[in-house]
């Protein structure tokens, strides 16, 4: 039975070798089966690269656009608030909103001459008077600067002054002062260290300006 069975298989396939036709029909057959399935394999692969690709362009911008709503800055508060000190806010941030952070206000506070509804400035110093503290005991101590580029100490805030304010430091002309403002424009001075990145300033005039500088 068995040597039936292989004559048959074996009539089959010489009948097929010798019909032509039949056969480049099967080839054909076969091969466009695997064309396709290849194409197909193919056409996937690149959809789901395509979509990766798409949802990484998308999550990127996400993140810029993030973090452009959200610039970190700093300010530095102090006088009749609870905690005074350093506190990282966004760019978007309002006094109050600083002053809550800082524990409140004490209840000597005087904000008459104090606009809680400002927006706060990066390396901005910002004092809280005490009532009766300029006629008491002498001291210096004001709201914020009506200038955002001269504290209440007087030193020159080298973020925001302008360039009559920078004029004012020792060594620093018009062409250095123009410098500062344009270096500034894309690279916030993070510390006073840093105005020594700006082309012309270097060991030297910073050594002359350093104690009337902040940021």
């Amino acid at each position: 039975m068995t040597d039936s069975v292989i004559e048959k298989i074996k009539d089959t396939f010489e009948g097929i070798l010798r019909d032509r036709k039949k056969l480049i029909k099967i080839l054909s057959v076969m091969l466009i089966l695997v064309v396709a399935a290849v194409l197909r394999i193919h056409d996937s692969s690149r959809a789901d690269i395509t979509i990766e690709s798409a949802e990484t362009a998308d999550k990127t911008d996400a993140e810029e656009e993030v973090y452009e709503d959200a610039q970190i800055i700093f300010v530095d508060i102090g006088g009749a608030v609870v905690n005074p000190g350093v506190y990282q806010v966004t760019k978007d941030t309002r006094l109050y909103e600083v002053i809550d952070m800082a524990g409140g206000l004490k209840e000597d506070a005087d904000m008459d001459s104090v606009n809680r509804a400002s927006f706060v400035e990066d390396c901005q110093k910002i004092i809280i008077p005490v009532k009766g503290s300029s006629e008491n005991s002498g001291d210096d101590v004001s709201a914020v600067s009506s200038s955002p580029g001269i504290t209440p100490e007087g030193l020159v805030n080298i973020n925001t002054a302008t360039l009559d304010e920078l004029k004012t430091l020792n060594g620093i002309g018009d062409v250095i002062a123009e410098r500062i403002i344009e270096y500034r424009s894309s690279n916030a001075f993070k510390s006073k260290e840093d105005v020594m990145s700006v082309n012309g300033i270097g060991k030297a005039v910073y050594e002359k300006i350093k104690d009337n500088i902040t940021c």
